[in-house]
């Protein structure tokens, strides 16, 4: 099964994230279900964020397939704090690490939950983890599994069944 946490793990993984850039990379996979190459890669320009219903736009997603992804409210207040006092290039991504740094901090995380007591030793984590607890959040809160199949990015909607496994059966 694919690994992903619950929504308590995920806040406090992020909490425990070791700055600011590291908690919007998280949020960015967590709330909007981005991969990391699409987190890293968002720029000022792929925003909507004061339209009624604030969406991001990822222009060349796995295959090359541009994409629109709605913003929760999390992610749009945290993107807002960046672009206004992050000294954000307007023209660049919005965070300018590689991925191997990204996976990184998402591991320091982890290592401080565990260190904490809050998860347990020995999980499978890395950014993949919240794209994956994200794609489980969404279907348990009643989001159809069409929506979350374009919001992800999937060519077909084939891909998007496998996180039925991670519902509990009702």
């Amino acid at each position: 099964l694919l690994e992903y946490l619950e929504q308590d793990q995920v806040e406090r993984l992020i909490e425990a994230a070791p700055h600011g850039r590291a908690r919007l990379v998280m949020l960015e996979q967590w709330r909007a279900g981005l991969r990391i190459s699409e987190a890293l890669a968002l720029e000022p320009s792929d925003l909507s964020l004061e339209s009624e219903t604030p969406t991001l736009k990822v222009p060349q997603g796995k295959g090359h397939r541009p994409r629109i992804v709605p913003v929760h409210p999390e992610l749009g207040g945290a993107l807002r704090s960046a672009l206004s006092y992050g000294n954000i290039d307007q023209s660049g991504p919005i965070i300018s690490a590689h991925r191997s740094t990204a996976w990184r901090w998402i591991r320091s995380a982890f290592d401080r939950c565990v260190e904490g007591g809050s998860m347990l030793e020995g999980r499978r984590i890395g950014t993949h983890t919240l794209r994956h607890s994200f794609a489980r959040h969404m279907l348990a809160n009643g989001i159809p599994l069409n929506h979350l199949s374009l919001w992800l990015g999937h060519s077909s909607i084939a891909t998007t069944l496998i996180y039925l496994q991670l519902l509990p059966d009702p």
